[in-house]
């Protein structure tokens, strides 16, 4: 019986530590579509600038996105945040952020007039958006990236 317990635990060792060597893998994401939405605010001035990530499937882990915008003006913007899944609708395929919320230190001055003027649906030229694991620290590769033109 003690054999028995032990084998049972060994077992079970293994394969704690192969989890913990193999790590546990987040499932993977494929970008379906980008749109820009200026049509949520209302009258606050600080929901009238959205963009809208469309994944393939509802995202069921906690990712990293960079977004890269270029106007048809060449004015540029670019931010990144945490992508989690939405507890409040968890088949929802689409995640909408703030485009005010990728402004940082290293954003063009007037940056926050640049996105109400400029940022608006049909006056963008590109938009990349890249997906992580995890925040990235270096140069890791996205797990998945998308280049949208002329929305």
């Amino acid at each position: 019986m003690k054999s028995m317990i032990e084998k049972h635990g060994l077992i079970m060792v293994v394969l704690s530590l192969s989890l913990i060597i193999t790590g546990c893998s987040k499932p993977p994401v494929e970008i379906a579509s980008v749109k820009f939405i200026d049509t949520l605010d209302g009258g606050s001035g600080n929901f009238d600038r959205m963009i809208q990530i469309c994944f393939k499937e509802p995202l069921s882990a906690e990712y990293y996105h960079k977004v890269k915008i270029i106007t048809h003006q060449s004015y540029k913007l670019d931010g990144g945040s945490m992508l989690r899944p939405l507890a409040s609708d968890p088949g929802n395929k689409c995640h909408l952020r703030n485009l005010y919320n990728y402004i940082h230190r290293g954003s063009p001055l007037g940056a926050r007039q640049m996105i109400k003027d400029y940022m608006i649906p049909g006056n963008i030229n590109q938009v990349l958006i890249q997906v992580y694991n995890s925040k990235p620290q270096g140069k890791e590769l996205p797990i998945d990236e998308k280049l949208f033109k002329d929305l």
